[in-house]
């Protein structure tokens, strides 16, 4: 009886070693193949700014420029968006946003319905007097390493110069 008892301990904890050793792996295999996540488009986001999110110093505004995954997956951004102001008829004026390379981008997963931004930096046209101001209805926003672009509604002056009024930093997670 006391045999019978060891060997039925015996095989059950063999079978637990065996369960703890697969989560483990399942665990480890899941979080190691980023391949299964795929890279988030303008397909699968809608991108907006948060004006409530409006702070500044010495002449610049920052906003959140929002990406929200709007897919049935999770997906990533990895990089910096490019922006530019249009028109409402989607004529770009003045210059594509620079980027600010603060910090060095890396993946951030996004679920469905979960949220990333960008911070989306404006310099007011009226420190400089050499602008021919535009003023410009949409954004148009290009996902980090994509081609195909969305717009997102700001209405905001922009100089026609050349200048450079808008800047940008790397796709961050959520708040």
């Amino acid at each position: 009886m006391i045999n019978g008892f060891r060997r039925t301990a015996t095989a059950a904890a063999a079978v637990l070693a065996l369960g703890a050793g697969g989560a483990a792996w399942a665990t480890t295999s899941a979080s190691a193949s980023p391949a299964a996540i795929s890279r988030c488009t303008s397909n699968n986001l809608a991108v907006w700014v948060d004006a409530d999110s409006a702070d500044g110093t010495a002449g610049t505004t920052f906003y959140l420029l929002e990406f929200t995954n709007t897919g049935r997956s999770t997906c990533y951004l990895n990089g910096w968006p490019g922006v530019s102001a249009t028109t409402l008829g989607r004529v770009q004026l003045g210059a594509a946003a620079a980027r600010q390379n603060g910090a060095p981008a890396k993946n951030i997963d996004i679920a469905p319905g979960a949220t990333a931004h960008s911070v989306l930096g404006y310099e007011d046209i009226q420190v400089d007097p050499t602008c021919k101001p535009a003023n410009a209805a949409l954004l148009k926003v290009f996902p980090p390493n994509s081609r195909t672009a969305d717009h997102a509604f700001f209405s905001l002056s922009v100089c026609r110069t050349g200048r450079i009024d808008l800047n940008v930093r790397r796709v961050q997670a959520g708040l």
